[in-house]
């Protein structure tokens, strides 16, 4: 049981941190360099409309993978590295609820007045709270494996 709970808690890690430094670090530059911002911010929206759906399934599997196996399979006894990656995980959360229930459904409402430089506004706060919760993760990364260290 351990062994799937872990794999389940690590996929939805990899599929949330993993796609937010690709959008941050690699997509985010080339929609900048290719595409103006009437095209760019619609195109990095529907971006988000499909990660978010990911990103809110990712969160689901950590949340209960993490505390199946620290309340069930641990009886709520874990080191310190398990409760600095339960801390900072939930800031993430924290974060990424921000990000979707303010400043992206701003944005939706921007691009549906075609707002651009409201839609631009709000994007530049996504953005940099997505750098805030990509730092976070890679950190929770080292937490994670630092038991192993």
């Amino acid at each position: 049981m351990y062994n799937l709970l872990l794999a389940l808690h690590l996929l939805g890690t990899v599929v949330w941190v993993g796609g937010m430094f690709f959008a941050h670090m690699a997509m985010r530059q080339a929609a900048n360099e290719l595409l103006e911002p009437p095209l760019r911010l619609p195109f990095l929206k529907r971006v988000l409309d499909r990660f978010f759906t990911w990103v809110w399934l990712a969160v689901v599997l950590i949340l209960a993978s993490g505390y199946w196996i620290f309340l069930v399979l641990f009886n709520g006894q874990a080191g310190l590295y398990v409760h600095l990656m339960q801390g900072v995980g939930l800031v993430m959360v924290v974060l990424f609820c921000f990000i979707y229930f303010a400043p992206y459904q701003r944005m939706g409402l921007a691009l549906e007045r075609q707002d651009i430089p409201a839609a631009a506004a709000q994007m530049a706060i996504i953005r940099k709270v997505i750098g805030v919760n990509l730092i976070l993760g890679l950190v929770t990364t080292v937490i994670a494996v630092s038991k192993y260290v």
